[in-house]
């Protein structure tokens, strides 16, 4: 025989909430600092024409509340639970949703967080803009601003179409999609992939726990790239430097301008190489294979290898050749590749003298 209790208690679980509208409207056109804080609502800021900001949040009976505070410099809105009543609710808890219609340059200085819930902003002008989402995506979307960090424990994060002196980002566990940014970009992914499409600036310092590093359409002076168990990889990568390096994983660049350091512990390096330029490459146990597109090359070759092959169809004069070492030029060898691989073959091919037969072996 069924409990009674508890299916009275099962029943009150299984009855939706209904859903109530608060809302609020504040005259007000230019804050220095606008704050929105959440227990457990989806944040979404969107942007109008008035002068004016309206607040309006969908939530429950006994779910966050609605408040809001204006000072001189600074507005403050928040939507939270009161604490006391928590373990009392029953019943299907409708989503919260918290929005926000402002004007786009309405604040200096942004500050969003929510302990549970999506959070999107879109064409925003500001100075600083700090967005936290300890469980829940992030999507910033149409910005302009000085700085912006981004914070997500659990959740993607996706930037689209932002202009930024400084972007941060640190998600814990999650993806991370960036496109059509300008500016200098510092993240950290400790377990998910980062793609990143369409980026220019200055520089660029991704790192990844555990995950991939997928770059293309990237043009900055600095990258600075770092895996600990994944891949690294790009297309149409250009940079005055690139450097590279993955723990468990491989790189792999296509179609690449730059000097580049690279460094994989376990796996091959794979490089298409666009013009000439400064390589410093080392795989632990893996291959180093570099194809030089259509270009004459300009280089001096400094090549080792622990027990491997060392294969090219390259024109080169040989200055130095033994079991498993090769020193020689190229041009007038104005560039320095160095190439080392502990258990692995070093292989390179140039497509502009893919019909030449001088094809050099050493091992």
């Amino acid at each position: 025989m069924e409990n009674k209790g508890f299916g009275l208690l099962n029943l009150l679980r299984k009855t939706p909430r209904e859903t109530i509208i608060q809302e609020a409207t504040i005259a007000c056109t230019r804050v220095k600092n606008l704050i929105m804080s959440t227990s457990s609502a989806e944040v979404e800021v969107v942007v109008h024409e008035h002068p004016r900001v309206d607040v309006v949040l969908h939530t429950y009976e006994g779910g966050p509340e609605l408040k809001t505070k204006h000072t001189e410099d600074t507005l403050t809105i928040t939507a939270k639970k009161e604490e006391k009543v928590t373990f009392m609710l029953f019943g299907n808890m409708p989503k919260c949703h918290l929005q926000l219609k402002v004007p786009k340059d309405i604040a200096e200085n942004w500050d969003i967080a929510t302990a549970s819930g999506k959070i999107s902003a879109k064409q925003l002008i500001a100075n600083r803009l700090n967005v936290h989402a300890t469980s829940g995506a992030i999507k910033l979307s149409e910005i302009s601003a000085e700085k912006i960090k981004s914070v997500s424990v659990s959740g993607k994060l996706t930037i689209r179409e932002v202009k930024v002196e400084q972007l941060d980002f640190t998600v814990t566990s999650g993806s991370v999609d960036v496109h059509s940014v300008y500016g200098d970009i510092n993240g950290e992914v400790v377990s998910g992939k980062v793609v990143m499409k369409g980026i220019k600036g200055q520089q660029l310092d991704v790192r990844a726990g555990s995950g991939r590093i997928h770059l293309q359409d990237v043009q900055m002076q600095d990258v600075d790239l770092h895996a600990s168990s994944g891949k690294i990889e790009a297309e149409h990568l250009y940079a005055e430097t690139i450097k590279a390096i993955v723990s468990s994983g491989k790189i792999s660049f296509q179609d690449t301008r730059g000097d580049i350091k690279g460094h994989a512990m376990s796996g091959n390096i794979d490089l298409t190489i666009k013009e000439n330029a400064t390589l410093d490459l080392k795989a632990g146990s893996g291959n180093i294979n570099l194809e030089f597109q259509e270009y004459e090359l300009n280089s001096m070759f400094d090549i080792k290898t622990g027990s491997g092959s060392i294969v090219a169809n390259i024109p080169m004069s040989i200055e130095h050749k033994e079991k498993r070492s090769l020193q020689g030029k190229a041009g007038e060898g104005e560039q320095t590749i160095r190439l080392r691989t502990g258990s692995g073959n070093v292989i390179m091919y140039s497509s502009k003298h893919a019909a030449s037969k001088d094809v050099i072996v050493t091992k």
